[in-house]
């Protein structure tokens, strides 16, 4: 996951970046299709009282969500947001879960190659294709069990880039999520 701090009108405390980093590698553990995690932190005057702003972009797979705390202190709000942004994220997960497709073949493949610290890589499909996957989308597969030649079922959607699998089977797994 990419995970970038920036400040507005405050200076970092180093404290902060520790916390944001602790709470971000929770985030990204519990939700491995996690790409990216933007992390502004902006103290804005307010009369006398000033407040600490904490807002997070986090970026999966086709989707952003955003979560923005406002509290008197940094830490207060740095905790709200990651809650928050937690919510969103279930909610995301619990709606994944409801999508089914009706029983079919699904395309076959095998695993071609496989980026193990980036979480992704390639099922060879069809002479010359191939098709990107990344962790998230394996269903009853352990991502560290996979090795090249592994046979895999999948489902085809257009992504950014080209091709890729949405959720990827063991080869004969007719198991539906």
């Amino acid at each position: 996951m990419d995970l970038e701090i920036q400040t507005e009108h405050i200076e970092l405390d180093p404290n902060w970046r520790d916390l944001i980093e602790t709470l971000a590698n929770h985030v990204e553990a519990r939700y491995p299709e996690l790409l990216r995690l933007h992390v502004t932190l902006k103290h804005g005057p307010h009369h006398r009282v000033g407040f600490e702003d904490v807002a997070l972009v986090a970026n999966v797979e086709g989707r952003t969500f955003r979560a923005e705390k406002r509290e008197e202190k940094v830490r207060a709000a740095i905790h709200a947001a990651f809650h928050a942004l937690d919510i969103e994220m279930e909610r995301y997960h619990q709606e994944r879960r409801r999508v089914t497709k009706p029983p079919g073949a699904r395309p076959q493949g095998s695993i071609k190659r496989i980026f193990r610290d980036a979480g992704y890589g390639f099922i060879h499909y069809e002479p010359g294709r191939d098709v990107y996957f990344n962790r998230a989308s394996l269903h009853g597969i352990d991502f560290a069990d996979l090795q090249p030649g592994f046979p895999v079922e999948f489902e085809l959607e257009t992504g950014v880039k080209g091709l890729q699998a949405s959720r990827v089977f063991m080869a004969g797994d007719r198991a539906r999520v």
